[in-house]
């Protein structure tokens, strides 16, 4: 999968996680369903259109090591499968940040 359809894929997650449809969230950053869409699927979207989504879905971006990147996604994919709306996986994902930052020389 190509990081523009994981990017997509995990934005249609978080929506979905969130109880979002795509015109509810479109109607909520100002933006069209087609552009929502255009996010979740393999369109370009506009670095603005991706900075008032995650806002709205009360989400960040979040830079991730590329060597890092399988551990980050199962840990992702663990919450989407297992966790409710209020449990707080960023914990688990600071650790490894955290882990990765003492790595360094």
């Amino acid at each position: 999968m190509q990081a523009r359809e994981r990017f997509g894929a995990r934005m249609r997650s978080l929506r979905r996680l969130r109880g979002f449809s795509q015109a509810a969230l479109a109607e909520r950053t100002r933006r069209t369903q087609a552009r929502v869409a255009a996010v979740e699927g393999r369109g370009d979207p506009q670095l603005t259109t991706i900075l008032a989504l995650t806002e709205a879905l009360r989400a960040v971006l979040v830079p991730v090591p590329v060597e890092r990147l399988a551990e980050v996604e199962r840990l992702l994919d663990l919450n989407d499968r297992q966790a409710k709306p209020d449990e707080r996986v960023p914990s688990a994902l600071e650790e490894l940040f955290i882990a990765s930052d003492e790595d360094e020389p």
